[in-house]
């Protein structure tokens, strides 16, 4: 099984459980966490929070028409919430994930009262829009699934326009070197996601976009806001870590994490380690594309 393929099982077999069970999906159709701020009482607030906080980035308007790409879509949550609430705003989502385009399809067309929403089954390294096409891009916590950080961003400064705004919301590396066994914890938390590649390293990512004509990037450092939905996945995943320890001790070399649906609710245990350990954080990240003119100064 190639690495994308492994993405796209991951995401088609086994996301579901969780996502209806313990994520309120099909309430929220959200496969992020959420951002707990003041005024915000509920789990199911903060994911809806989250979405909000994308707009904002974005600098949405409920009277401005733009054309916004959600890079990493997912069932197409975030671009059916905020289609409703800016409705002269078009939204194009894509994931690599047939079945997730599906759903945010069927979700759409009951959910999106304004029809200003598309899903489309695309690479996001590799996309077929023309140059300058989006007026803003969001990435919500997609970007580890990039098998190339840099590509991914290089392909992002070629999709928007001028101007156009980039926003980031995702776990990075603070640091570049880690000991082996945070290095094993973190391994075996990616392998639970069906991510085979990893989080950004933050300062590799600042590099990549100051470099591929980004400018006035700014960095939010979320991390405090999304513990309430961390520790809330801690506790979900107590039962399944022993569901996991006990077909391993019973199937010994036989058991396969990866065909196992219970190993994905039961990292989620690991993510205090990796959050006291302060080797990564959670961040939000904007950038504007610099107008053709100020690009070509700084590319020479």
């Amino acid at each position: 099984m190639n690495v994308q393929k492994k993405i796209i099982y991951w995401y088609e077999e086994h996301w579901e459980p969780g996502f209806i069970k313990w994520w309120e999906g099909y309430e929220t159709l959200a496969l992020h966490d959420g951002l707990h701020e003041n005024g915000v009482r509920s789990f199911k607030d903060a994911l809806l929070n989250m979405n909000d906080f994308v707009a904002k980035l974005l600098g949405l308007e409920k009277d401005k028409e733009m054309r916004i790409l959600d890079a990493g879509c997912g069932v197409g949550g975030t671009s059916i919430y905020l289609g409703n609430k800016f409705p002269r705003a078009k939204f194009i989502g894509i994931t690599i994930s047939r079945k997730q385009v599906e759903l945010a399809k069927r979700f759409a067309r009951e959910r999106n009262f304004n029809k200003n929403t598309s899903f489309f089954v695309m690479d996001y390294m590799k996309t077929a829009f023309p140059r300058n096409y989006f007026d803003g891009i969001f990435a919500l916590e997609s970007i580890s699934y990039a098998p190339c950080k840099r590509g991914f961003v290089k392909e992002m400064h070629r999709i928007l326009k001028p101007g156009g705004k980039l926003v980031v919301i995702c776990p990075a590396m603070r640091k570049e070197k880690i000991n082996p066994v945070l290095e094993k914890i973190y391994r075996w938390y990616h392998d639970g996601r069906g991510n085979p590649y990893s989080f950004p390293v933050l300062s590799h990512l600042l590099e990549y976009l100051k470099g591929n004509g980004f400018m006035n990037i700014k960095v939010r450092d979320l991390s405090k806001n999304i513990v309430w939905s961390e520790v809330r996945a801690t506790l979900i995943s107590i039962p399944y870590v022993f569901s996991v320890l006990f077909k391993k001790m019973l199937m010994g070399k036989k058991y396969n994490a990866s065909k196992d649906p219970d190993f994905y609710l039961a990292v989620a245990i690991l993510a205090p380690i990796m959050g006291l350990s302060k080797t990564s954080g959670y961040y939000a990240i904007t950038a504007e594309k610099a107008a053709r003119i100020i690009h070509k100064f700084f590319l020479q």
